[in-house]
Order: C-alpha cells, then sequence, then structure tokens
C-alpha cells in the first residue's frame, strides 16, 4: 500500500511539471525559437536587421525615456500621498485613498480616453488656453503619454510605500528626538531612509508596468507616429509580411530583457525591505499640522485628485452624450444615441458577452486551481505547487504583448503532431487569460489559507470527518470572503483586458477593450467614450460592493485611520506586476 502511494504520488508530481512546462514555459521557449529563426536555419539575423531600422533604436529610445520619465512622476506623488495618508493628521483619508487608487481600478485605456477627451483640440481647456493667448495642450505627444502612464502607475508606488511607512516603529522616530533630532530631521534621517526600499520597488514596478503598458501608447501613440517596443510589436505581428512574427518574436525578447532585469531588481530592493514584513502597521498620526496648513494640504490633495482623476472622467462623460466628437455641451447638440447604439449593436453585445465569459471562466478557474496550489504549497509542502507558483508568476512578469505572441507560437502545434485548434477562437484567449492571471489568484489564496489554523483542520479529521468535510464545513466558510474579494481583482482586468485580445482576437470574439479601441481609432469618440462611461460605472460599482463594509465604515480622522484594503488591494501590494490594460 505503502509503494503504491508513493508511486501515485510521484506520478502526480510529474504530471504537475509537465503541466507547468506545457502551459507556462513552453510557450516562452517557442517565443525565443522563433526570435532566432530563419529562412534558412537559425541566427541573430533578425535581430540585427531590427537594429538597423531607425524606427526600432526609436521604438527603444521612447519606451526607456517613456518609462523612466513617468515612473519618476508616479513615485514622487505616489511617495508624496503615502506620507500625508500615512503620517498627517488631514481628514477625509478615506475618499483621498480611493481617489489615489481610481487608476488602478478603472483600466488605463479608459483614463487616456477621458484625459484625450479633456485635451481635445475643440475642447473647453484648450479653448480657454487659447482665448487668453496660450498655446493649446497637445495629448498626442510623449509628454500626453509620459503624464498619462505616470498618473496610471501612482497606486503601485502608493500601495507599496504606504504599507511600509506605517510599519516604521514610533521608537525609531522617538530615540532620534531623544538624541537632539527635530521631528523634520527625524522624518528625513530615520522614516525616509526605512521607506527607501518600498519606494524603490514600487519605483521598478511602476517602470515595469510602463513598458509593459499596451493601451496608453496605443491610444495617444500610434496615431502620433510615436513609436514604443509594445506598439511596434504590435505593428509587426499585424503586418502579416513573410518575417513578421521572427521579427516581431526578436522584438519581445528585447522588451522582455528590459521586464526581466526589472523584476530582478524589483525583487532585491523588496528583499532589503522584508525585515519589517512582521511589523504590525500603525495607522496613528505622526505629524500634527495646525489648522491653517492642514486644511490647505487636506483640500489642496482633494483638489489635485480631482483635476487628475475626476474632471477628466467628467469630460469623457459629456462628450458620451454629444452627437458629433467636439460639439459644444448645449442641449441642442445633446443625444442618447451613443448608448442606444452600444446597447443594441450586435458587434458591441457581442463584445460584452465574449469579456463577461472570459471573466467568469478565468475567474473559475483560477480560483479552483489557484486555491489547490495554495493549499499543497502550505499544507502538503508540495514542491510541485511551488514551482507551479513560479512558472506562474513568470507569465504574468513578462509584457502582455509579449505573452500573446507566445500564445499563437505555440498553442497552434503545442506537441508535436497536435494541433488543437484553439487559435481563433475564444479558447485561446481562455487559455492565455488563464495563463497571465492565475499568479493572483494563488498568492489572493495563500493569503487567505494562512488565516486559518490548521488546528482546525486537525480536529475535524480527529472527529472522523474526511476530505471532502474538511473542505465544505471548514476551508470553505473560512475562506471564501477573502478569496472572492482577491478575485474580483482577477475579475475587473479579464472583463477590460485590451493587450491580450489584440493579437489573440479573431473576427467573432472581440472584447470590450479591443471594441473601444476599434472606434477609438476609427475616429468614433463619442462611441468609445460611451462604452467606457458603462464600463466605468460596472468596475466602480463592483468595487464599492466589494469594499462596502469599510467604506461605509467610521474613520479615525485625528488618531489615526481605518484602512479599506481588501484582499484584492493585497494582491496589488504583493505581486503589482504590469497593468497591460
Amino acid at each position: 500500500m505503502e509503494i503504491t502511494r508513493k508511486t501515485g504520488a510521484v506520478i502526480a508530481q510529474t504530471a504537475v511539471y509537465l503541466l507547468a512546462a506545457l502551459v507556462f514555459l513552453l510557450p516562452l521557449a517557442r517565443l525565443l525559437l522563433m526570435g532566432v529563426t530563419l529562412e534558412d536555419g537559425y541566427g541573430l539575423d533578425n535581430f540585427a536587421t531590427l537594429l538597423a531600422e531607425e524606427r526600432t533604436r526609436e521604438a527603444i529610445v521612447n519606451t526607456i525615456i517613456i518609462a523612466v520619465t513617468s515612473t519618476v512622476l508616479a513615485a514622487v506623488c505616489g511617495s508624496g500621498l503615502a506620507f500625508l495618508t500615512a503620517y498627517c493628521n488631514i481628514k477625509r483619508k478615506g475618499l483621498i485613498e480611493f481617489l489615489v487608487l481610481l487608476p488602478f481600478i478603472i483600466p488605463s485605456y479608459i483614463i487616456t480616453l477621458s484625459w484625450s477627451s479633456f485635451l481635445s483640440s475643440r475642447g473647453a481647456f484648450n479653448q480657454f488656453l487659447t482665448s487668453i493667448g496660450l498655446p493649446a495642450v497637445d495629448i498626442y505627444t510623449m509628454g500626453g503619454i509620459i503624464l498619462v502612464l505616470g498618473f496610471c502607475n501612482i497606486p503601485i508606488v502608493y500601495v507599496n510605500v504606504v504599507h511600509m511607512l506605517r510599519k516604521i516603529p514610533r521608537d525609531m522616530e522617538w530615540a532620534a528626538r531623544a538624541c537632539g533630532y527635530s521631528q523634520r530631521q527625524a522624518m528625513l534621517k530615520i522614516n525616509l531612509v526605512s521607506a527607501i526600499p518600498a519606494i524603490a520597488a514600487g519605483s521598478v514596478l511602476a517602470f515595469l508596468s510602463a513598458i509593459d503598458n499596451f493601451s496608453v501608447p496605443a491610444f495617444l501613440g500610434i496615431s502620433s507616429g510615436i513609436p514604443v517596443l509594445s506598439t511596434y510589436i504590435y505593428e509587426n505581428a499585424i503586418g502579416f509580411g513573410p518575417n513578421a512574427f521572427p521579427l516581431a518574436a526578436a522584438l519581445s525578447m528585447i522588451l522582455s530583457v528590459i521586464a526581466v532585469a526589472g523584476t530582478l531588481l524589483e525583487g532585491f530592493f523588496v528583499k532589503r525591505g522584508a525585515s519589517m514584513d512582521s511589523i504590525k502597521e500603525d495607522f496613528s498620526v505622526r505629524v500634527h499640522f495646525k489648522n491653517p496648513l492642514r486644511v490647505c494640504l487636506e483640500w489642496g490633495t482633494l483638489a489635485l485628485l480631482l483635476v487628475l482623476n475626476i474632471i477628466p472622467m467628467v469630460s469623457m462623460v459629456a462628450s458620451s452624450f454629444l452627437k458629433a466628437y467636439g460639439l459644444d455641451f448645449v442641449p441642442k447638440n445633446l443625444t442618447l444615441k451613443n448608448f442606444a447604439f452600444v446597447f443594441h449593436n450586435r458587434g458591441v453585445v457581442s463584445a460584452i458577452r465574449t469579456s463577461l465569459i472570459l471573466a467568469v471562466v478565468t475567474t473559475i478557474v483560477c480560483i479552483a486551481a489557484g486555491t489547490a496550489i495554495a493549499y499543497a504549497k502550505l499544507r502538503k509542502r508540495s514542491r510541485a505547487a511551488v514551482i507551479l507558483e513560479k512558472c506562474a508568476s513568470l507569465t504574468y512578469a513578462i509584457p502582455g504583448i509579449v505573452l500573446a505572441l507566445a500564445m499563437i507560437f505555440h498553442w497552434v502545434e503545442p506537441l508535436p503532431g497536435v494541433r488543437p485548434g484553439i487559435y481563433g477562437t475564444i479558447n485561446i484567449l481562455v487559455v492565455a487569460y488563464i495563463t497571465r492571471y492565475l499568479v493572483l489568484q494563488i498568492k489572493g489564496s495563500t493569503t487567505a489559507l494562512l488565516t486559518v489554523d490548521p488546528a482546525m483542520e486537525e480536529a475535524c479529521a480527529a472527529s472522523g470527518r474526511g476530505f471532502l468535510a474538511k473542505w465544505t464545513k471548514v476551508l470553505i466558510p473560512l475562506v471564501t470572503g477573502p478569496i472572492l474579494s482577491g478575485a474580483f481583482m482577477i475579475f475587473v482586468p479579464a472583463l477590460t483586458e485590451l493587450t491580450l485580445s489584440s493579437i489573440l482576437a479573431s473576427a467573432g470574439t472581440k472584447t470590450i477593450g479591443l471594441t473601444i479601441f476599434n472606434y477609438q481609432q476609427g475616429g468614433d469618440y463619442n462611441l468609445a467614450a460611451a462604452m467606457s462611461v458603462l464600463v466605468t460605472i460596472l468596475v466602480v460599482a463592483g468595487y464599492c460592493l466589494i469594499n462596502r463594509k469599510h467604506l461605509t465604515s467610521s474613520q479615525k480622522e485625528e488618531t489615526g485611520y481605518e484602512p479599506t484594503y481588501t484582499a484584492g488591494h493585497k494582491n496589488l501590494q504583493q505581486n503589482p506586476g504590469p497593468q497591460g490594460n
């Protein structure tokens, strides 16, 4: 019996290894192979051809410039906002935090669309600038891409830094004050120095998100001829020339090298800050401003966040009611036909249905598989589960556009002679989404299972109950809430995904994100705005529903702050990763 059990365990472990290789590793290996594939064999000629082109060099330089400068913007704003909410005696911290996190909740292509609506050439803001003799602001430039990407990545830095600031023991500040430091000196030399690993880790994650992001440079850069690596890969992949896929694969390898280097650097900074992981967060106020300054900081922060996140959204909502793009917002120009089109057009309805199916199936599969892997890792100490998690982390760390190409090369014929026929169908999107987002659920389920004392499971077994009873009577009731809360962070990206579907979707499997992108690229800005408004309402309503207890609870405005983080936001802190939408 013991030998049979060991044999079964070996077979199961081998099956897990083969599954990890088939789903996570072989697609990337196929991508590497395609990058060095030539007409007469293998070599590095694809890289030489690409680097000899001026547009390739321009795309690489643009990618680095945009990523670095947007990261600096995100790091400064995110760290400053984290300091205010973590330490200062300002009020309305819940509202401030909600506004800070909005760019993470809402897909980046909708934020981009809102900014392009707000700063349109015929918009109220630019008309005001020109009326007073100032030049109009052009959002379709490098500066516009940097601006929007920086704002989109502020939450990534904010979440990393605010947790670290709250974990810094107050004893360190008091010891510094006892040695003659002023409060300002203590904050700079103790708290800031202690928070540097978190600031650096958040900045590296913002950098990775910037180089991975497809939607912002696609919406603002394609029409104005500003190439970056993600959009340049997309252009090559859809070119369908004789060397289109090998050149796109070679470009993907260049982008992946940058991403992997950034991931390794982020891991270094995370390890440096790991010494405070076990310290409980302190939500008490540490910096007390006098009333005039406190009021200025509080309302100045709210005004800044309203300008960054709300006013562009209001502009997009207004444009969704206009008969034509750029018209004045007056009664004679208003219409509901854009929303009527969204609800009645077959293509739009089909896209909504496809995205809902993809989101639901991806979330259910990730919950089941992610929880099983997390349980095997924690309770069974399974090495296979640990390896499976690392492989899943790899496909989440690489840029989405790279993963999309890898899916094409691999799933046409995953094994010699085996053609599953899923390319060009919704099934390839299901596989790609699960491959992309599974690691998020593994981490979320791991966090949920850590809250359950193993003694409860042992007591269940000691009472004569079996495996099924242990799950239905003990584990599922205890972990359902946290797991579903974390799964929201999979459902929303899957529902609004653009990067993977831009390459993998076919005529009958277009998604919400791809439909909005096509309308924007085709000049149907009002239809794109109408769809974006509906998506925003659904996403924000879902967020508020998940966090309803926190959002309605009273907050300790003077002595501390009740956090609004759910398991989903813990996922953001643990693995913010690329936000390729």
